[in-house]
């Protein structure tokens, strides 16, 4: 009773919201047409319209005197680039694709039909459309064939986009603008173009990159001659457990998704056999020693470190033939770049606040594995096997796909934690796909007994004080018999 009475006595730091009356506003095969919002004095309202693309953000403010913390805000910013191309997309699709090839068009007609064996998302749709549009219609600088005259990006914004300067609309950023360039800080290479698909967990990510695979492979097939559109995929895992799951996306995997979903219109099944898929982990771009040969070191052997050129054939075999590839990049906020110094040029990995040892630690292991991981896809991209194009070298990657429910910074990569990748192009976040009634709707346990014109206190919301108010003295000792 008395470890009870301690639970229910400690001060309360936070009261939850009002919860919605039913959070589910829209299927999951349509674009969302209302979402909720909150009003000032904390009651929800459903909201005419979709809701914008945006992210959350912790705001600091000062005290005058000592510079000390008072309290910290929950902010929300736009994502400009997401929204503009949103609309610019609608439009696409609202006009049948045009501009598109005749294979795409029916790749995308057959993936919002009833024609595939289990119906796709809306949020998988538009992921897929979007990357589409800017890798066959804009970026190649075909605009004009869509019959569009204006465009929410206009070519010169995405021309300034892709060298990595600020778009005319963006009027408030200073230094992290929308960009769909990753630079290296070796200035002498050319910079990694990304894009990346912001969605929520449990709402098919694996499908949306079978569903690019199924794009590029098919159009190559229809275009043998066409670099367009690559007929090699490089498939990026964060670990060996989501390597073997994504080995799906291999189109001769007996339990491939190509087959499984009906991705593939039977008259072009044949053509994604012709493609390659690799499927890797990052740790397979970690740099072998010069002294090795067979796997196995020696005093004698020296063949000098690799370099791009041997880097990109040792990692890819046979898909470095097929240069230049596409990459996918699952759970891509385990790829990131620490930010470079204006002044030196170097990249800055900054220190968690507060930070534990443990905390300091893990993140120079993620630091690691994102230095391991670029490092891997800069080499290939400026591995110089395509040739060079007047004093720079062709890019051996189409581009760089990142998928994740959260491609944001951490704390330490130098930029705000929280804050977004720059070259996020599509967000269907986690609101979003429990409005659309596509991933469970989380419930938060609150107390048996509640007094009259008492807030509801989750019970597990202090998790800390709950486990250390219920411990006896032998188990604070550490003498507990936990089974």
């Amino acid at each position: 009773m008395a470890r009870r009475k301690a639970i229910e006595e400690s001060p309360v730091r936070e009261t939850p919201v009002q919860a919605v009356p039913d959070p589910i506003l829209s299927g999951p095969y349509e674009e969302p047409k209302q979402h909720w919002t909150y009003q000032k004095d904390g009651s929800p309202q459903v909201m005419a319209g979709r809701r914008p693309a945006s992210y959350w953000f912790k705001s600091h403010r000062l005290g005058s005197s000592e510079g000390e913390q008072l309290f910290t805000e929950t902010e929300s910013d736009d994502l400009p680039l997401v929204n503009r191309l949103r609309a610019d997309v609608t439009r696409w699709r609202e006009a049948g694709y045009r501009g598109a090839s005749e294979v795409t068009k029916d790749l995308l007609r057959h993936w919002s039909s009833d024609a595939v064996k289990r119906r796709l998302f809306f949020c998988q749709r538009e992921a897929v459309e979007t990357i589409i549009y800017l890798l066959e219609i804009r970026i190649p600088g075909r605009s004009s064939a869509t019959l569009f005259k204006d465009f929410e990006v206009s070519d010169a914004d995405l021309a300034a986009l892709l060298a990595g300067d600020k778009p005319k609309w963006d009027l408030k950023s200073k230094t992290d603008f929308p960009r769909l360039v990753d630079q290296p800080a070796n200035l002498e290479w050319i910079g990694l173009r990304r894009l990346a698909c912001k969605m929520a967990t449990g709402s098919g990510k694996t499908v949306v990159m079978a569903m690019l695979i199924s794009w590029a492979f098919a159009n190559r097939g229809r275009n043998p001659a066409s670099t367009h559109y690559p007929n090699a995929v490089l498939v990026m895992a964060p670990n060996l457990t989501v390597r073997n799951r994504l080995a799906v996306l291999r189109p001769d995997a007996v339990d491939n998704y190509y087959d499984e979903f009906g991705i593939v219109p039977s008259r072009y099944r044949e053509y994604l056999n012709q493609g390659k898929v690799l499927v890797t982990n990052w740790h397979v771009f970690g740099t072998r020693s010069p002294h090795s040969e067979g796997g196995v070191s020696y005093a004698v052997v020296d063949k000098g470190e690799e370099d791009e050129r041997a880097f990109t054939m040792n990692r890819l075999g046979e898909l470095a033939q097929r240069l230049p590839i596409l990459v996918l990049n699952d759970e891509g906020h385990h790829c990131w770049r620490p930010r470079v110094n204006a002044a030196t040029n170097e990249l800055e990995l900054g220190e968690v606040d507060d930070g534990t040892a443990d905390d300091k630690k893990q993140l120079q292991a993620d630091a690691e594995e994102a230095r391991v991981w670029l490092d891997g896809l800069d080499r290939i991209n400026n591995s110089g096997l395509l040739g060079r194009e007047g004093d720079r070298v062709r890019p051996g990657i189409l581009a760089a796909i990142d998928l994740s429910a959260t491609p944001f910074h951490l704390a330490g990569s130098g930029y705000p934690e929280g804050s977004p990748f720059p070259w996020i192009v599509s967000d269907f976040g986690l609101v979003d796909a429990i409005e659309s009634g596509i991933v469970k709707i989380p419930r938060i346990p609150v107390l048996e007994q509640q007094g009259e014109g008492q807030s509801p206190d989750p019970k597990y919301f202090r998790l800390w004080d709950h486990v250390t108010a219920t411990m006896t003295a032998a188990d604070k000792m550490g003498r507990a018999n936990f089974k």
